[in-house]
């Protein structure tokens, strides 16, 4: 591979350095020849020091400076050296540079007079504490939708819209090595029109600097009238590399496949050496695409799997020392499956009408695991030093989920109306069940209710940070009475901050296994049964028995009523 020539006359000697291979012991991920390569590189270089990055670094008490002799090497002035790294130099040179070098590991406590042959010299901070936690709580971060019912009065038996919406993000890792997997999948249906868009993002930064791996944007639209549009774009690195539009019923299927070579200049430290050169990402990505327009029907399936890992192409202005990269770093090794399809099904009589409906999402996905390294290599014939920066050392995440499936045919006209009520949640509070105070911050409660097929949300705030919500929820569900058993799951999401890190987790609200309320409602006798057994009209008090921190136990009142009202406020109960 070509090496990057940086501009300066202080660069033609850092890259002879090269030679000796600056990847040791590191696996770089090739680029295939037959696979479409992209490739970035970033003007603006990073300057890496204590300044931007928590940098340690391992100094010892100094030692006074002895310089080396010819005699020491067994060479004179003029005579020419071949070093280990098939760099020729003079004796003079040689004891030069070998002699700068011997200076200024003195300065840090360090000679090439030492036994060791490799030295931890440096290290990056990383806030294992902080990784760690969020390994502990990324298992519960669950899919949601993403807006607000309307609230409007409707005549019975009339037709009704349907609204199907999953948000699902994952964003895991520090201020230095970080990635997140954002997937959205929305479905509308209206009485002249289906809709499903689905949007899919994967970022990856490193050393504070982002790259957009993929994004994947698609929306289709179908509409009684044969008037269709569909619209599918595909970005790689911030760039479009696949586009497609088509207006008539159309069935497509690809395979796309991409090299990705994503970096920017870099200057770092290594102890009190300077290295310079390019570090950045690389590896491969795959997405499986495919979608269908048809009268009154559009599904859409996308499948991108990501293999990448770090890389860097570095050198050091001396020629009796050479600089790399050690070891090897999974950025991002993902698989997300993310699907959905919507038809309206017409029949005769046009009260038998219905939605059909399907929708899937899932995940697998490893990061940021692995032992990267910076390294100077000193060659003074006699021996050689390595000096190592570690820049990063964890074993990562790992995370495998099916976040979201569902099959099912929906009436479209309605005939019944039910209410729920949601108030009295309590969920991470800033104390332990002991009184003993937590550094958390409450923001805001998602609550979502599936009902029938349809989902349904709101956003309750929490502005006391205490872990209690503020307001209840009022939900008017239309329902039909061809359908007679009604499943209902609700679901809380709090959204809190801990230390420097924002979280958004899902709370138990049940005991035993699971965390949401699943149960069914039955119209013929306007009983539940599930989760929650008994009849409608009366409070439900849900409470779970897991906690995260030691906190309280997370609780939940519910109420599905046939008379609406409006409940006073919680403050106020």
């Amino acid at each position: 591979m070509k090496k990057i020539i940086l501009i300066g006359i202080l660069f033609v000697f850092l890259f002879l350095g090269f030679a000796e291979g600056n990847q040791e012991g590191f696996n770089v991920p090739s680029i295939s020849p037959n696979i479409k390569s992209i490739k970035v590189r970033l003007n603006t270089p990073l300057i890496l020091s204590s300044s931007n990055i928590k940098i340690i670094t391992i100094k010892k008490t100094p030692i006074a400076f002895k310089p080396f002799n010819y005699s020491f090497f067994k060479i004179t002035k003029d005579q020419i050296i071949t070093l280990e790294n098939g760099n020729k130099i003079t004796g003079e040179e040689f004891l030069k540079e070998i002699n700068d070098i011997e200076k200024k590991l003195n300065d840090y406590g360090y000679s090439l007079r030492d036994k060791e042959e490799e030295i931890v010299i440096q290290r990056i901070l990383i806030k294992r504490e902080d990784l760690e936690m969020q390994r502990k709580l990324m298992h519960s971060i669950t899919p949601f939708a993403t807006f607000e019912p309307v609230q409007k009065e409707e005549p019975l038996k009339e037709f009704k819209d349907y609204n199907f919406s999953r948000k699902w993000e994952l964003p895991l890792g520090d201020d230095n090595f970080n990635i997140n997997i954002f997937a959205n999948l929305e479905m509308k249906g209206r009485e002249d029109q289906v809709l499903t868009n689905a949007y899919a993002l994967a970022e990856a930064r490193v050393l504070g600097r982002k790259a957009e791996l993929i994004k994947i944007e698609a929306d289709l639209n179908s509409a009684r009238n044969s008037n269709n549009d569909a619209k599918l774009n595909v970005y790689i690195l911030g760039n479009k590399e696949y586009s497609k539009n088509f207006n008539v019923s159309y069935s497509l299927k690809e395979n796309l496949k991409y090299d990705v070579d994503w970096g920017f200049p870099i200057t770092a430290p290594v102890g009190p050496f300077s290295i310079t050169g390019i570090f950045g990402i690389r590896g491969g990505i795959i997405l499986e695409l495919n979608s269908k327009l048809d009268s009154l029907n559009c599904s859409i399936g996308v499948k991108p799997s990501i293999d990448t890992k770090a890389f860097a192409e570095v050198g050091i202005d001396y020629k009796v020392a050479s600089a790399g990269m050690g070891g090897e770093l999974t950025i991002l090794k993902d698989s997300l499956e993310l699907g959905g399809s919507l038809g309206l099904v017409l029949q005769d009589p046009i009260y038998n009408s219905f939605f059909d409906i399907s929708a899937f999402g899932r995940n697998s996905l490893n990061a940021l695991s692995g032992d990267l390294y910076f390294f100077v290599k000193v060659n003074y014939l006699v021996g050689s030093k390595k000096f190592k920066a570690q820049i990063y050392e964890w074993d990562g995440f790992s995370y495998e989920y099916s976040l979201f499936n569902y099959s099912l045919n929906e009436p479209v006209y309605k005939d019944k109306t039910i209410w729920l009520v949601v108030k009295d949640i309590r969920g991470i509070t800033p104390y332990t069940a002991r009184n003993e105070k937590i550094n958390i911050s409450s923001k805001r409660f998602y609550v979502e209710a599936e009902i029938g097929g349809e989902i349904f949300s709101t956003v309750i705030p929490d502005r006391n940070g205490d872990g209690i919500a503020d307001s209840n929820w009022l939900l008017k569900i239309p329902l039909s009475s061809k359908n007679t058993k009604v499943p209902i799951k609700i679901r809380v999401i709090q959204e809190y901050s801990m230390r420097s890190l924002n979280f958004k987790n899902n709370l138990d609200i049940l005991k035993g296994e699971g965390k949401d309320l699943d149960f069914v409602l039955d119209l013929n006798t306007n009983t539940l049964s599930g989760s929650i057994n008994g009849q409608i009209e009366r409070d439900y008090i849900c409470k779970g028995d897991t906690n995260y921190f030691g906190e309280r136990y997370h609780s939940i009142t519910v109420k599905l009523t046939e008379s609406a009202f409006t409940p006073a406020p919680a403050q106020a109960q």
